[in-house]
């Protein structure tokens, strides 16, 4: 059932358990099943460890099944997870924005009581009532930063989501991409910086949307094979220019951990951690800040930057200062990597700029990934 938000207090939010302090419960009412494999899993069950519970089985849609194990458990089809547990509880275990997928997950939450149950992709903080008591001032006063109320209920929405593991809180809230591109109201000469570029995607899609109009795009990529499919993809488009550097706080070497994915990510970065990095041969690349990257790069300030960079998101605003006091350019931040982001990333917008008025939208994508601060 979807939140009457704004009817309702943030401070209602953590009246009853968390999805977390009620686990226990759960598992002992109905055998517990992953829905998925892969990095999400081995978190998931990490918690469950930390708990002392076990999953009953893990299953997965039925093409990435093949007789696989994973976790010491044969990999079932939801069909063989059917008829082995019955009645159970569902918890997905993987990101997906594939229509059919979410239908499926849709499909089971119909015959099934089932979560998604939030993991930071970055840190290790928990939607727990730790966290709600730490946070409690910042997540009320980051609730009065959003422009319109469609922000207030995606973020209302959002905490529901993250306290009870719950995706239809996501889903009552969910918009097209094109919701954004029309609150960024593009204009024919932008200047735009795709910071975290991965392979091109995105850039491709501010392509499209900006009707083959702008002034220069500058993709920024630090991972190097995604750099290489990323200059592959973009060789043909006019006044685009690629670079293999990440944003940061500042300029100079950072540890990074380079997965040829989207994952690929900055470590935690200080001179020591590179130069042990050097001595074990791992990844270390170039970094830039934002107002330095204007000043060596760009014939003129940016006009719109989108910001996905893995968890790195606070680094690279605080790494603008000078860019966005000054130009004040439109902006897509990734609010999802870190638990903190939804309220850390919009109060410090509007630290750095109180002029900026700031939106939140969710994009169709379980669990609450895709999850993005717009600000104009």
């Amino acid at each position: 059932m979807a939140i009457k938000l704004w009817d309702i207090e943030i401070s209602g939010i953590d009246k009853e358990k968390s999805f977390w302090q009620r686990l226990p419960d759960l598992a002992a009412n109905k055998p517990l099943v992953l829905y998925g494999m892969g990095d999400g899993a081995d978190k998931l069950l990490n918690q469950l460890a930390v708990r002392q519970l076990e999953p009953a089985g893990i299953f997965a849609s039925d093409e990435f099944v093949r007789g696989q194990s994973f976790a010491g458990m044969p990999v079932l089809t939801y069909a063989e997870a059917k008829q082995c547990f019955g009645d159970m509880i569902v918890l997905v275990c993987f990101g997906t924005e594939q229509p059919e997928v979410l239908a499926n997950i849709n499909q089971i939450a119909s015959e099934q009581e089932l979560y998604a149950p939030h993991l930071p992709l970055f840190g290790n903080t928990l939607a727990d009532e730790a966290f709600w008591q730490q946070n409690r001032q910042r997540l009320a006063a980051a609730a009065e930063v959003w422009a319109d109320a469609a922000s207030r209920a995606v973020y209302i929405n959002y905490l529901y989501y993250m306290w009870t593991g719950r995706v239809d809180f996501l889903q009552s809230v969910t918009s097209s991409r094109a919701d954004a591109w029309r609150l960024l109201n593009l204009q024919s000469d932008e200047i735009y910086l795709d910071l975290g570029a991965y392979d091109g995607d995105t850039v491709l899609e501010f392509a499209d949307f900006a009707s083959g109009s702008w002034r220069q795009i500058w993709a920024l990529e630090p991972d190097s094979k995604n750099f290489a499919k990323l200059q592959a993809r973009l060789a043909e488009l006019l006044n685009c220019f690629t670079l293999p550097l990440a944003i940061y706080q500042h300029s100079g070497d950072l540890v990074f951990s380079g997965q040829a994915g989207r994952n690929s990510a900055l470590l935690q970065n200080d001179v020591q951690n590179t130069r042990q990095a050097r001595a074990k041969k791992q990844y270390v690349v170039q970094g830039i800040s934002l107002d330095d990257l204007q000043r060596d790069y760009l014939e003129a300030a940016p006009t719109f930057i989108k910001m996905d960079v893995e968890g790195a998101e606070e680094w690279a605003l605080l790494g603008g200062r000078q860019v966005l006091a000054g130009a004040r350019p439109k902006l897509s931040v990734a609010a999802y990597h870190r638990t903190e982001d939804i309220f850390t990333l919009p109060l410090l917008i509007k630290q750095l700029n109180p002029d900026y008025r700031l939106y939140l939208r969710h994009h169709p994508y379980i669990p609450g990934w895709e999850t993005n601060i717009y600000a104009v």
